[in-house]
């Protein structure tokens, strides 16, 4: 990603904090699974999966729409990675979830995504 930035004469800036990330985060902290090893772990795979998740439809909607040939490859590729990260952690979850019902626990975060993203409005944002 960096190498195609540089390639358009453009440079990263500086991070910030982003609320999406900040929210999600605070929510499976605070939830009901996270009072055992195997619930913080279903915890951090989940969260993984959904910012995955969330990337692949991002990098989807820009491959095809953007007018860019090489772009458009380059974001279908990422779409297709992060797709493969997405699975990989909600299978880790399922696999080493220890009792946890993880499609539950999977729904219960799409349905906090959902309000989170009601509450947030019609701005745009990277995550958001």
């Amino acid at each position: 990603m960096h190498q195609k930035l540089k390639e358009r004469g453009l440079e990263l800036g500086f991070e910030r904090k982003d609320p999406y990330v900040n929210d999600l985060s605070l929510y499976l902290k605070h939830g009901k699974r996270n009072s055992t090893p195997a619930g913080v772990f279903v915890n951090k795979m989940l969260f993984a999966a959904m910012i995955e998740a969330r990337s692949c439809e991002r990098f989807k909607i820009l491959s095809e729409e953007i007018a860019d040939a090489d772009l458009r490859q380059f974001y279908r590729s990422l779409m297709e990675s992060e797709a493969r990260h997405y699975t990989t952690f909600l299978g880790f979850a399922r696999k080493y979830g220890q009792g946890i019902d993880v499609d539950a626990a999977w729904k219960d975060l799409l349905e906090f995504e959902a309000q989170l993203m009601e509450s947030y409005g019609q701005k745009e944002t990277m995550h958001g």
